[in-house]
């Protein structure tokens, strides 16, 4: 779970997406309250001890803790600035080189549109040629520089001087400066920031420091903070870019600013412009039509971003970039003190960096730069508030719904199991009345009672099926009033018991799952959409001794897959935001044999099923970048076959995170007891989970990934098995022993291996 609340994170994680707001000064929106005092000079760094008998080598540093102590400008308009290293136990580095150190200096200039915050500029510029892409024109881009005088005072403390004289830039620099209507004049009254990227060690830092050049003030600077580090990181886990070196915003956007542009695409490397662009990807109205978004990097190596599929609503403005206006009361997202600023400030570049086929010079009379934005995209104007263009009607409208399991009766093996449940409109706070409320009347509305066994690991043998899935019965037609707003339900089948084919009776603990949509119309126009009402769930026992339930194991946390996905809501909008309604079906038992055989576009992997397994599944959609084989899953109906390869799929994090999904143990080797072989062959009687055959689950979670020939073999000569039986696995013949060195604090624990680290606010 999260660790802590809604926070508003310093400057030492600034700004990524800079976001719809396109200027000024100030520290705030309009009725947003200040955020904290950005850290500068007044915060002291601990001096770092100096080891004896020899110092810290960088090179071998697991960790960095750099602090600019101080920057000056003198008057030949060379910064120099003062900094300290030291490692992971504070021990001073004192072997520093250029070769390990990059220096940038940017200056944060006004805005005439307003007096929110303005933009970066770099003073360290190159002049790059176009000449592998698109582009036709010359255009000055951001850099850094490593070519000055660095002093080692012997302690872990250095001063780096300046090469580049910030009152004397090149003419060249100059020229293109003037040719593209830039200012880079040095102005000692403006925020300035210094940043530093140390390369060349085992971990990446990059210190920066915020000060005015004329005073040395460091404290209550005009600012701009918009995004943090660690609202990238809650899906890039980590975001390291260029080689891996650069990992802070506040770095970042010393460089990408309106100031620099990529010369081979023709295309504006601004934060604000790029990452919006990159983000929504194969959505760029001019992809759709045809083009192309793409940025030509180091050695003009081409990245294009047209393929890539968001994987959550693009719309959700606030999960990047929020203050306290925007985003307050949520303690999932990351505030900073200018975060309000896209709901606040429209502008041209921002907005025409998703809208990239809209033609600003025709709209509402013609608009040439910022200054007229406001007269309509404001609240009470013409064309009403930004955050209102970005509302979200199916979310919106998700509010008006809480399902509720109160209990299950009946549910021994053999019964039919009654369930009571209470659907509510937490708006309102009235129950809702399934027999007469319109909303449940209209088609395309739905709402089940679900039940799944056992608890130990989901197989629902006897239910009646040759899929592995839950049992429903329809809320809408059977359910009876309780008297009090609630419902009950009987379920159609029975729990099994021996009596039922193929004579395996339930045992241990079930779930009971309510779930649906509701046909809503959103826009007031006659047009419904299906609207989850929200998976609800809890669990009962079948035969425990002690009549207590067992919960089901909890591997994954879905606060983590909503960091990035927003909201998971599938199967026709019957089911969202519940692992414990997800697994119900996707268990060890379940494949897609009976779709496959009827799929409109057969999968061209050669098998006759694939399992659904979750933790067969999960691994396998996540991972097509490291896979041979891509994930293929035939969907409802055999309508859609999903081909998870590296065209459909783009992970934006690390892999090898296992802590990116999972609870903190819920990776760790050996899996928990009970978790059942994953079934790669329903055999002839489908029903009848004996004559599956199965894969050993700690070889079924690792291949999920690690699916290559090589990685197999090695499973299988450490007791692996990827054709047995559960039979063989549960008298002991099929030994998995992968847990000897892959367990935890094993000699290749899972943890080590992997270099497993916590996500941001988790």
């Amino acid at each position: 779970m999260r660790s802590f609340g809604a926070r508003t994170i310093l400057a030492s994680l600034l700004a990524l997406l800079v976001a719809c707001g396109g200027g000024g000064g100030g520290d705030r929106a309009p009725g947003v309250e200040p955020g904290p005092t950005p850290p500068g000079g007044s915060v002291t760094p601990p001096p770092p001890a100096i080891p004896d008998p020899s110092p810290a080598p960088f090179a071998e540093a697991q960790a960095l803790f750099p602090f600019i102590t101080h920057v000056a400008i003198p008057e030949d308009g060379r910064p120099v600035v003062d900094f300290q290293l030291s490692d992971e136990r504070n021990n001073a580095i004192t072997d520093l080189t250029l070769a390990n150190v990059r220096f940038i200096i940017a200056k944060l200039t006004p805005s005439a549109q307003g007096n929110l915050s303005g933009d970066w500029q770099s003073y360290i510029n190159s002049v790059e040629q176009p000449g592998v892409g698109p582009g036709t024109q010359a255009r000055l881009r951001a850099t850094t520089e490593a070519n000055g005088e660095l002093s080692n005072n012997g302690d872990g403390s250095y001063r780096y001087r300046f090469a580049t004289a910030l009152d004397a830039l090149p003419g060249s620099i100059l020229s293109q400066a003037e040719t593209e209507g830039l200012d880079l004049a040095y102005d000692p009254n403006l925020t300035h920031r210094v940043a530093i990227q140390f390369a060349g060690g085992l971990v990446p830092a990059n210190p920066d420091y915020d000060f005015i050049p004329a005073t040395g003030a460091t404290d209550g600077l005009f600012q701009r903070q918009i995004a943090t580090t660690a609202s990238c990181n809650s899906c890039h886990d980590q975001l390291a870019l260029h080689g891996g070196g650069r990992v802070e915003m506040n770095y970042c956007v010393t460089c990408h600013n309106p100031g620099s542009t990529d010369a081979n695409s023709g295309n504006t490397v601004d934060m604000k412009v790029m990452i919006h662009k990159i983000h929504m990807g194969a959505n760029l109205p001019s992809v759709e039509d045809g083009g192309e978004y793409a940025i030509y990097g180091f050695r003009d190596t081409r990245h294009d971003y047209s393929g890539l599929h968001y994987p959550q609503d693009i719309r959700l403005c606030v999960n990047c970039h929020a203050g306290t206006a925007t985003g307050g009361g949520r303690d999932e997202i990351f505030l900073t003190s200018q975060g309000d600023n896209w709901a606040e400030y429209s502008s041209i570049a921002a907005c025409g960096s998703c809208h990239d086929r809209f033609d600003f010079s025709r709209h509402a009379g013609g608009q040439q730069d910022d200054s007229r934005c406001a007269s309509c995209h404001a609240a009470g104007g013409r064309a009403g508030s930004i955050a209102d263009s970005h509302r979200i009607l199916f979310n919106e409208a998700r509010q008006a719904f809480d399902a509720k399991v109160l209990g299950v009766a009946n549910s021994a093996p053999g019964q039919r199991a009654r369930v009571s449940f209470r659907l509510r409109n937490p708006l309102t706070g009235e129950d809702y009345d399934l027999a007469n409320d319109p909303i449940w009347q209209r088609p395309g509305s739905a709402l089940n009672v679900r039940l799944a066994w056992d608890t130990r690991d989901y197989q629902n043998t006897g239910n009646n099926s040759p899929a592995a899935s839950s049992i429903a019965t329809s809320a809408l037609s059977t359910g009876v009033p309780n008297g009090d707003g609630s419902y009950s339900v009987t379920m159609d089948l029975p729990v099994p018991d021996t009596g039922v084919a193929p004579g395996i009776a339930a045992s241990g603990s079930g779930v009971a799952i309510v779930e649906g949509r509701a046909a809503v119309d959103l826009e007031g126009e006659g047009s419904f959409t299906n609207v989850p009402v929200g998976d609800a769930h809890t669990f009962f026992a079948i035969d425990e001794v002690d009549g207590v339930a067992t919960p089901r194991r909890q591997s994954v946390e879905l606060d983590k897959c909503l960091a990035c996905h927003g909201s998971l809501v599938f199967h026709g909008g019957n089911r969202a935001d519940n692992i414990d309604s997800c697994v119900s079906c996707h268990n060890p038992r379940n494949t897609d044999r009976d779709v496959r055989a009827i799929a409109v576009s057969p999968p061209s992997d050669g098998k006759q099923e694939e399992s659904i397994d979750f933790k067969s599944m999960i691994h396998g959609i996540h991972a097509p970048s490291i896979r041979d084989n891509p994930l293929q899953v035939v969907g409802f109906r055999g309508f859609t076959t999903y081909v998870y390869d590296e065209d459909a799929v783009h992970y934006p994090g690390h892999l090898d995170n296992c802590l990116a999904c999972h609870t903190d143990d819920g990776y760790q080797l050996p899996l928990a007891e009970g978790v059942l072989a994953t079934t790669v062959n329903t055999g002839d009687n489908r029903e009848d989970p004996r004559d599956d055959t199965v894969a050993t689950p700690m070889a079924t979670a690792c291949s999920g990934c690690h699916d290559d020939a090589v990685a197999r073999a090695h499973m299988t000569s450490n007791g692996g098995n990827f054709a047995t039986s559960q039979q063989a696995i549960d008298s002991g013949e099929v030994v998995e022993q992968c847990a000897v060195c892959h367990g935890e604090d094993r000699s290749q624990d899972v943890s080590a291996v992997h270099g497993l680290r916590p996500l941001p606010g988790f």
